[in-house]
């Protein structure tokens, strides 16, 4: 069994501010099953013949501010082909799966595509 040294992750934390205004929270709400299939498309679309094993995990929710919402990770051959998937899917994620956030602040809660 041959082991991969090239790991990327990425974490997604929820940050304390968006556009100068304070973020209290996130809340997050999915369509879980069509959000586990979509999210399996991208897997597969994204893979490739480098990388060798894949997390991807997505919170719903309340998350706090400085607490994690994703995680990617990917494990590799070659540190560039993972860090190139965990980006893109990262991004094709946040575009395709039909998972919203709200955004929580001070003066109330705005919904977002997440």
């Amino acid at each position: 069994k041959q082991w991969y040294q090239r790991r990327v992750r990425v974490c997604g934390t929820t940050r304390d501010t968006f556009h100068g205004r304070t973020v209290l929270r996130l809340e997050y709400e999915a369509y879980e099953s069509m959000a586990v299939r979509v999210i399996g498309e991208i897997v597969a679309e994204l893979r490739g013949k480098h990388v060798r094993r894949v997390y991807v995990a997505h919170r719903t929710g309340v998350v706090p501010v400085g607490h994690v919402s994703i995680v990617v990770g990917a494990s590799s051959p070659h540190r560039g082909a993972a860090s190139e998937f965990v980006g893109r899917a990262v991004d094709e994620i946040k575009a395709r799966a039909p998972i919203w956030k709200k955004e929580w602040y001070e003066d109330g809660g705005v919904w977002k595509k997440n």
